[in-house]
């Protein structure tokens, strides 16, 4: 063993732009199933949303969504153009997540194996990590705002003053 090969390479910059993208994936799970309890009017769908990965759950919440009359045709299309697009982001990040890391030939890579299609791997690159990350936080905002106009059609006692109500009152 050479003293190149002891010293350890140093993954800082990529551990952070990792943890920057799945902050991202997380955050995007979240405001789904945020919609989707919101939008559930039963308590049995909100309690079967607590077991689904963010794969099923977002169809799953445009299922939700879809049993709703007050979200539009045009508003349902909307919702369904971002869990579209975010699947293969969320492809992506279980491709990171769920792979195993290694240097091969000095390059940083994760690679998994599919059952029929045998090893893929992918790059561990920082300017990768950083744009999955961003296209993650797109749709988490994209997902922010629809679901905010969605809320104000389904529950609009939240965003109801209450005139009797004094700034600093929580009774």
């Amino acid at each position: 063993m050479t003293a190149e090969q002891s010293t350890p390479r140093d993954t800082t910059d990529i551990e952070a732009a990792l943890g920057r993208m799945v902050y991202q994936a997380a955050s995007l799970e979240m405001v789904m199933r945020f919609a989707g309890e919101m939008l559930a009017t039963a308590q049995a769908t909100r309690d079967a949303l607590a077991s689904q990965t963010a794969g099923r759950l977002l169809p799953t919440v445009k299922a939700i969504a879809a049993q709703r009359t007050e979200i539009t045709p045009g508003e349902l299309t909307e919702l369904g153009e971002i869990v579209k697009d975010a699947e293969p982001h969320l492809a992506s990040r279980n491709t990171y997540i769920h792979g195993a890391w290694g240097e091969v030939d000095g390059d940083l890579l994760a690679m998994n194996r599919r059952p029929k299609n045998g090893f893929r791997t992918r790059p561990l690159a920082v300017a990768d990590l950083e744009t999955l990350a961003a296209e993650l936080q797109a749709l988490v905002n994209r997902t922010i705002e629809w679901t905010y106009a969605a809320l104000q059609k389904t529950h609009p006692h939240i965003f109801t003053a209450d005139d009797d109500e004094q700034p600093g009152d929580d009774t």
